[in-house]
């Protein structure tokens, strides 16, 4: 790995592992806010402003490069995280603030993206990259409630204030020593289109997939842990299915392109896991399991996608693609709300619904075999 890559690569971690952590400490708000309502807000805010925000970014990233967007952003992110925790006894404050991170939220997804997008790395070399992003990601959903959900029981505004610091600390420190990349002839020389709403079918493809793995991840713990009742099992569970999708993630560069089995994939797996569970619940358990697996090809190959479909308009288009496919992260918990009601086996079909549904967006493309063999 090139070395300005790993400090540019560990931005989608960050803003995981804050957003998941943050989401993990739900209980804990809830009764500092004294509000079910103003603590899911808290949660919530960031990612929301973040699409509004996702072009924006596109144009400091065209306009100033990767290594000063990488200052204005997580200036802008650590401080309002710092300040957000600072407020956490002005529950409006604290708000207002999560809202100003999510000004820059997009941003960091966005900027590893397009350093790739645009790098000069081989085809096998993006797909390995852009694994590697997504894995550091999941990464962070694992240890982002370890981390600040566990400092939120005990520490709540210092968790969030001294991370704040750090974080500014380490921006400070490392833009130095990000230098402006090397951009792949085959892209300098395409430096012209302008931007195309083709980079929608990667969004939404990407968006479909975060929701059913979100939707999995708030729904199977409630649902182990009513079988086993042991609050352990179902963290355990959700554990294990987090490490598959990372397994996914890290894989996918053996599978470069556009593969449309990858959804089905998830389809055949769901929808097995439905017949089994008429008589087995372990054989039920392992086919979600399963399914992890190729959720995390899923994620990996929307950003893969993105960046071929955003050709000639790198910066914009990963702005955009970035911003849009963080909203699978606010819409997947509704998923669980609505479909888990009607029992597990009504919500395990609707998300195998939804991947079958999600293949569209890589079929409905009038030159889907020249995007797989740019």
């Amino acid at each position: 790995m090139k070395g300005y890559l790993k400090y540019i690569l560990a931005l989608p971690f960050l803003q995981v592992f804050v957003q998941v952590g943050i989401a993990s400490s739900f209980p804990q708000l809830t009764e500092m806010f004294g509000s079910a309502w103003l603590a899911s807000t808290f949660i919530g805010i960031t990612p929301l402003v973040s699409i509004v925000f996702g072009s924006f970014w596109g144009k400091i990233l065209e306009k100033h490069g990767e290594s000063k967007t990488f200052l204005f952003s997580m200036v802008i992110w650590s401080v309002s995280l710092y300040l957000s925790g600072l407020s956490l006894s002005y529950p409006i404050l604290a708000i207002v603030f999560r809202g100003f991170q999510g000004i820059a939220d997009s941003a960091l997804f966005a900027n590893a993206l397009t350093v790739i997008t645009k790098g000069d790395f081989s085809k096998q070399e993006k797909a390995k990259y852009f694994g590697m992003v997504e894995f550091l990601a999941s990464f962070g959903a694992v240890m982002g409630p370890l981390v600040i959900g566990s400092g939120f029981i005990y520490i709540p505004k210092h968790t969030l204030t001294a991370l704040g610091v750090l974080l500014f600390i380490f921006t400070l420190i490392i833009y130095k020593q990000l230098p402006v990349i090397e951009i792949h002839s085959e892209y300098s020389k395409k430096q012209v289109a302008k931007f195309s709403p083709r980079i929608f079918l990667a969004a939404f493809f990407g968006i479909i997939t975060i929701a059913i793995v979100v939707g999995f991840q708030v729904t199977m713990p409630l649902f182990v842990e009513g079988i086993v009742d042991n609050p352990l099992y179902g963290k355990i569970y959700t554990s294990i299915f987090a490490l598959l999708l990372m397994l996914g993630n890290l894989f996918k560069h053996k599978v470069h392109g556009v593969k449309l089995w990858i959804p089905l994939g998830t389809f055949a797996t769901l929808s097995i896991a439905m017949f089994v569970n008429s008589f087995s619940l372990v054989g039920f358990l392992i086919f979600v399991l399963v399914s992890g697996i190729f959720l995390g090809l899923s994620i990996t190959m929307s950003s893969e996608y993105a960046s071929i479909l955003s050709v000639g308009f790198e910066e914009k288009g990963m702005a955009v693609f970035s911003a849009f496919r963080l909203s699978g992260n606010f819409f997947g918990p509704y998923l669980s709300i609505f479909f888990s009601m009607g029992g597990i086996n009504m919500f395990t079909m609707v998300l195998a619904v939804l991947a079958l549904a999600s293949s569209v967006f890589l079929i409905n493309f009038k030159n889907f075999q020249e995007v797989e063999n740019i």
